[in-house]
C-alpha cells in the first residue's frame, strides 16, 4: 500500500512523509524532487522558463504513474491536486492524507521562503488566503485529514498510523 501526502505548500508533506516512510519501512517519493531531477532544474526555474502550465503537465504525467509504486510514501506538490483528473490519478496510488495547516502557520513558514513560485511577488497574506480558499475544498476530499497545529512531526505520524488501520478496514463504499 502507498500513502499519498497532499496539502498546501510548506504544510510538511515532505518532512512528515520522510519520517512516516522510515517508521513504516517504506520508500519515499517526492513528486517535485522527481520532476526537478528529470528536467534538470528547480521548480522555480521551470515556472520561470517554461511557465506554470508546463509544470502542471509534468505533474500530471508523474501522477499517471504513481500507482505503480509499492509500499511508498508519496509527497505531492501543493498544486498537483488542482489539475483536473489528478485527484483520481492519486487515488489509484493509495489513500490521500491531507496535512491541514492553519493559515497563520503557513504565513510564518513562507515568509522567508524564496523557493515557492506561487507566492512570489505581491502580498504573501493575500496570495496564501486566495490559494487556500481555492484548494481547501479539493484537499478535503482526502481519505484522512490530519490537523497539524501544535503537533510535532512524530505526533502527526502517530496520528496517521493510528488512522491507517481504520482506513484499511472501511469498505470502498464508505470511503467515497
Amino acid at each position: 500500500m502507498n500513502l499519498v501526502m497532499v496539502g498546501f505548500m510548506a504544510s510538511g508533506k515532505t518532512t512528515v512523509g520522510k519520517r512516516l516512510s522510515r517508521r513504516l519501512g517504506y520508500s519515499f517519493f517526492d513528486t517535485d524532487q522527481f520532476i526537478e531531477a528529470e528536467v534538470g532544474c528547480s521548480v522555480p526555474e521551470i515556472f520561470s522558463i517554461q511557465g506554470e502550465k508546463y509544470f502542471r503537465e509534468l505533474e500530471s504525467r508523474v501522477a499517471d504513474h504513481l500507482h505503480r509504486l509499492v509500499n511508498t510514501v508519496i509527497a505531492t506538490g501543493g498544486g498537483l491536486l488542482m489539475t483536473p483528473g489528478n485527484l483520481e490519478r492519486l487515488r489509484r496510488a493509495g489513500p490521500l492524507i491531507f496535512l491541514k495547516v492553519h493559515r497563520e502557520d503557513l504565513l510564518k513558514r513562507l515568509e522567508r521562503d524564496s523557493r515557492r513560485p506561487k507566492v512570489q511577488g505581491g502580498s504573501l497574506e493575500e496570495t496564501v488566503t486566495r490559494l487556500m480558499a481555492e484548494r481547501l475544498p479539493v484537499y478535503e476530499q482526502s481519505d484522512l485529514i490530519v490537523e497539524t497545529k501544535g503537533k510535532s512531526i512524530n505526533r502527526v505520524c502517530g496520528e496517521i498510523l493510528r488512522n491507517l488501520a481504520n482506513l484499511s478496514r472501511q469498505p470502498e463504499t464508505e470511503k467515497d
